[in-house]
């Protein structure tokens, strides 16, 4: 009994002194890690793709500068004359030092890795984060998609994922998740949030194909739609029409080939219209003199990458001529060529646009053009309005003061009255005789 007890006393000593030294153990653990957080080496920024990083040295500016990145030099700085020597990293032709710190714009996921300064020993560490979506971010429903939020250089660190669109929290905390038979719902932006800091967010579209019911009257060419909203990740490889119900009715079926592309593929089809050029999103034909016995459902089914199809359904209702009015040769305002023309992408952009920025930077020039023409007309009524300013004869003394002017009213004006003549120089024959007047 004795024996025992002192078994179970030295058993309960051990355990405590086994508890001490983890609890001892820990407290080392946590000091140190304190320790090298409070010292800065051990850092880690996460960054995304394009962003900026800044790193400090710790040393005086004045002090030399040794910058590494994965063991390959960046640069190396001398203090006091400010030389700075490029190394061999890729880093370096981008990097830039201001002081003691060094800054790396543009980040790519390339620049992931440690960044060590040689003076002060301190070392960091740079995760640069990409978010994506494969195939791409504009999914065809029914289609399987991942969502990428990638950590170069620690692909096992979780993240958060939040889904549209109200921003709840996703069941799965890795960097890559698999989504299954996409949706509608699954369409909107999703976020990624690394370590609670950093957010990257992610557009996710979910696309089917397009039609309507369409009405027609007996012999009209009908148009029978069926299209993409817009282009999408996955390759087009097939499609096809078809009518159960008009049997005998050959359709054309789409062929994607290295040469011609998307096209459409048909020969001798006499009830059946279709684009000849290349195709992107539209898949329409047309369907000619249509008659009662085309009324019904037509299927328009377009195949992808990744044995990924979908199907759309139209309505041709047929109904009898009004009298009066004359067959038409097509429902729709434009021709199937010039739509399918107008959306046809050209270096990523449609034609349409293309067209559209053409004609209004012709607008824009002819607009400059008339505006230095105007300003030039300006210029020269404003120069001759001068001249003729400039010839007009300016004012002069002898305008304002007259000095002549009474000799001017004597020649010019009106005659004075002439001065009495003295009596002896008068005319003798005028004068009367006197009473004393001999012959």
């Amino acid at each position: 009994m004795r024996r025992t007890c002192l078994k179970l006393c030295q058993q309960t000593q051990n355990s405590i002194q086994t508890k001490r030294n983890k609890m001892a153990i820990c407290k080392i653990l946590f000091f140190l890690l304190a320790l090298c957080v409070w010292c800065g080496k051990c850092e880690v920024f996460y960054k995304r793709v394009g962003d900026e990083v800044s790193m400090k040295c710790g040393v005086d500016s004045n002090s030399d500068i040794d910058w590494k990145f994965n063991g390959e030099s960046i640069f190396s700085i001398t203090g006091k004359s400010g030389t700075r020597r490029k190394g061999s990293s890729h880093i370096a032709f981008k990097a830039s030092a201001s002081g003691d710190t060094l800054k790396v714009p543009r980040l790519e996921t390339r620049d992931s890795g440690n960044y060590f300064c040689k003076q002060s020993g301190k070392h960091y560490t740079v995760r640069v984060v990409s978010a994506f979506v494969k195939p791409g971010p504009v999914l065809l429903q029914s289609s399987n998609a991942e969502l990428h939020c990638d950590i170069t250089g620690d692909p096992n660190t979780e993240v958060q994922w939040l889904r549209p669109p109200n921003g709840e929290e996703y069941k799965e905390k890795k960097q890559v998740i698999q989504l299954k038979s996409v949706t509608s719902k699954e369409a909107g932006q999703w976020t990624c949030l690394v370590k609670k800091d950093l957010k990257l967010i992610v557009a996710l579209t979910v696309v089917g194909l397009q039609t309507t019911a369409v009405n027609a009257s007996k012999g009209d060419n009908i148009e029978l739609p069926c299209s993409l909203p817009q282009s999408v990740s996955q390759r087009v490889v097939g499609g096809r029409w078809k009518a159960d119900h008009l049997p005998k009715v050959s359709f054309p079926t789409l062929t994607n080939t290295a040469g011609e592309g998307l096209h459409w593929n048909g020969n001798g089809l006499s009830k059946v219209n279709f684009t000849t050029g290349q195709l992107s999103t539209n898949f329409d034909v047309t369907l000619k003199n249509v008659q009662s016995s085309d009324d019904g459902t037509f299927v328009c089914t377009v195949e992808f990458d990744g044995g990924v199809s979908l199907s759309v359904e139209t309505t041709l209702r047929v109904v009898d001529k009004p009298s009066g009015v004359k067959g038409s040769n097509n429902r729709k305002g434009k021709p199937p060529a010039v739509m399918e023309s107008l959306t046809k992408e050209v270096y990523g952009l449609k034609l349409w646009i293309w067209i559209a920025v053409g004609a209004s930077s012709v607008a824009l020039i002819v607009l400059i053009v008339v505006i230095g023409v105007v300003q030039r007309r300006n210029k020269r009524m404003k120069k001759r309005v001068r001249t003729l300013r400039s010839m007009r004869q300016p004012l002069t003394d002898k305008d304002y003061c007259q000095c002549d002017r009474a000799e001017k009213e004597v020649e010019f004006g009106e005659q004075a009255r002439p001065l009495p003549v003295p009596r002896q120089h008068r005319n003798p024959r005028t004068r009367t005789a006197g009473p004393n007047h001999t012959n």
